[in-house]
C-alpha cells in the first residue's frame, strides 16, 4: 500500500504518492539517512514554501488579477522594518475601504523584499481597480502592475515571490513579517484529499482523469529527503473548453496564453 494525497487549488491539482513506514511495499527499503546540512534543509524549506504559496495563489487568484510591486521614492524610503509594516498597514486599510466602495472584498498575499538600499513589497491582489487609483492609494512611489494570465498555474510567480524573501526571512534586522508572507484572512485554503491505495506501486507515467491534463515537466520521481522512501509527484491542470483548448493546447500540452 501507499498514500496518495491530492491538493485541489483552483484549476490545478497537485498529486503526491509516497510510501511510509506503515504504508509500503514489502520490497521497498528505506534509503540511507541523508546528511541534512543547514544549506540542504534551507533549500528544502524554500521549495516547500514556494509549493504552499503556489497552491494559495492558484486557489484564490485568476486571470485579470494583479501582481503589484510597491516601491518607494528615495526621499520616502522606509528606514526600518517597523516603518515598512506601518506603511503597508495604512495602504491595506485604504485599499479595503476603496474595494468596499466598489462592492468588492480585497484579497491579497504580500511578501517584503529588502534591497541594497530600500524596502519594497510584492503583492498579489484581486483585480477590478484602476492602476492609477492604486498608485494614488499607495502614495510613496511608483506601483508596478502585472496582470495574471489565464493559465491557472502560477508556479513561476510563487517561486519568484519566495525568492524575494531570502534576504529578509529569518534576519531580525530586515524581517518585516514573522513569516515568509502575510495574507488577508478571507483567502480559501486548497482542498486536500488523502487516500490509501492498495497496490504495490504506482504507474511509472501517471494518467490524468477526464477533464485534466498532466503538466509534463512537473513529474518528479525520487526518494524523500525526510522519510527516505520513494515518492512520485506531479501537477495537473483543468482542460479549458473547446474554444480555449484550440487557442492554448498543442500536442496535448497546455501552454500559457
Amino acid at each position: 500500500m501507499y498514500l496518495k494525497k491530492k491538493y485541489f487549488a483552483g484549476l490545478t491539482v497537485d498529486v503526491e504518492m509516497y510510501h511510509t513506514t506503515k504504508y509500503k511495499n514489502k520490497k521497498v527499503t528505506r534509503a540511507a539517512k541523508i546528511n541534512r546540512t543547514p544549506e540542504n534543509m534551507k533549500k528544502v524549506n524554500e521549495r516547500n514554501a514556494a509549493k504552499n504559496l503556489r497552491r494559495i495563489i492558484n486557489t484564490n487568484f485568476t486571470a485579470g488579477d494583479y501582481h503589484l510591486i510597491l516601491t518607494y521614492r528615495p526621499e520616502e524610503r522606509a528606514l526600518n522594518p517597523e516603518d515598512a509594516r506601518n506603511d503597508l498597514k495604512r495602504f491595506l486599510d485604504r485599499m479595503r475601504r476603496h474595494y468596499k466602495k466598489l462592492d468588492k472584498e480585497l484579497k491579497y498575499v504580500v511578501v517584503a523584499e529588502y534591497g541594497k538600499v530600500s524596502m519594497h513589497f510584492h503583492m498579489v491582489a484581486n483585480g477590478g481597480v484602476l492602476p492609477e487609483e492604486i498608485n494614488k492609494i499607495w502614495g510613496h512611489g511608483r506601483v508596478g502592475l502585472r496582470v495574471l494570465d489565464d493559465s491557472g498555474d502560477y508556479i513561476k510567480l510563487a517561486e519568484y515571490l519566495i525568492k524575494q524573501t531570502r534576504k529578509t526571512y529569518n534576519d531580525p534586522e530586515k524581517a518585516v513579517f514573522k513569516k515568509r508572507w502575510c495574507s488577508s484572512r478571507n483567502l480559501k485554503k486548497p482542498e486536500v484529499e488523502t487516500s490509501i491505495v492498495k497496490a504495490s506501486s504506482w504507474r511509472q507515467y501517471p494518467k490524468a482523469p477526464k477533464g485534466y491534463m498532466i503538466i509534463p515537466d512537473s513529474i518528479e520521481y525520487g526518494v524523500s529527503d525526510i522519510t527516505g522512501y520513494p515518492y512520485q509527484y506531479y501537477r495537473m491542470v483543468k482542460i479549458p473548453d473547446k474554444k480555449e483548448k484550440k487557442r492554448h493546447v498543442k500536442n496535448n500540452i497546455r501552454h500559457p496564453a
